[in-house]
């Protein structure tokens, strides 16, 4: 296991090739896999939320309520927008348009597009439940990139300028964040982690031969905070003593975790005090 520690808070990380990114009250790069560190930017207000763009030289984050894109080499901060409450980001190309998706308020999914960043409003949720997570896959095998957000599949139309349309994965409303999801694809399932829940349900679910009905849940357990989800591997945001599960057994204990990702045979995860390769 290879350790890096800081003195700063992290608040969220993302991987590209041998780099890692990591955002908080510091954006900093990591060389993988020896975990030597260096400082890019101080935000002046923490960054709260982020996700990198799809050729690795930029960060899309949450700065205070501005969402903001920083690139290399400077990394100075272009102002996308404000007044912003984003849990998650993705950079996709959608039908032949390169930008990235956000979810705002936990209720209405944007799309906001290079090189100006206006935004088109994907869908709008109507839900009793926060939605997060997010992931663009071919859910329905017609060739064009459907996306994954909390509870929804929503289906992409043939052309960008039509509507798309959502359909309920399952049905995870009882609660104000029980639909703020951490996802992962897992070889062809999707495995769900209730991670802003302190006993958040964690598990697979199998798409029927129908993807628009309800698909087929088997249940992992219920974790404390399970924020940290990669392939097989689980990882919980509850202080010390935090589990970490890999293929449903315990793998070991972290000071809380909220973030794993996948790196060449192993896992980098992310934890508010420091990084860890394993």
């Amino acid at each position: 296991m290879i350790l890096g520690l800081l003195f700063a808070s992290i608040a969220g990380a993302a991987i590209h090739g041998d780099t890692l990114y990591t955002w908080g009250d510091q954006l900093l790069t990591w060389t993988l896999p020896k975990l030597s560190s260096r400082l890019l930017a101080t935000p002046e207000r923490p960054a709260s939320a982020g996700c990198i763009d799809q050729d690795g030289a930029g960060l899309f984050l949450q700065e205070g309520d501005r969402l903001v894109y920083r690139k290399s080499p400077d990394w100075k901060p272009r102002e996308m927008d404000h007044g912003m409450d984003m849990h998650d980001c993705l950079a996709a190309t959608l039908l032949g348009h390169r930008g990235v998706l956000v979810v705002h308020r936990g209720m209405q999914l944007r799309f906001y597009e290079f090189p100006d960043f206006h935004y088109k409003e994907i869908y709008s949720f109507y839900s009793r439940s926060r939605q997060g997570g997010l992931l663009v896959t071919d859910v329905d095998g017609d060739g064009y990139p459907d996306i994954i957000c909390g509870n929804y599949w929503i289906k992409s139309p043939t052309d960008f300028d039509l509507p798309w349309h959502d359909f309920a994965i399952e049905l995870y409303n009882d609660q104000p964040l029980a639909a703020t999801l951490r996802l992962a694809l897992v070889d062809g399932d999707l495995l769900v982690a209730q991670g802003e829940l302190p006993n958040g349900r964690v598990a697979r679910l199998r798409k029927p031969r129908d993807p628009r009905q309800l698909w087929i849940e088997e249940l992992l357990g219920e974790f404390h905070y399970p924020r940290a989800s990669a392939q097989n591997l689980i990882g919980e945001d509850n202080g010390p003593h935090s589990r970490l599960l890999l293929n449903g057994k315990l793998a070991g204990e972290t000071n809380g975790i909220h973030t794993a990702l996948r790196y060449r045979n192993g896992y980098v995860l992310v934890g508010h005090d420091g990084v860890f390769y394993r």
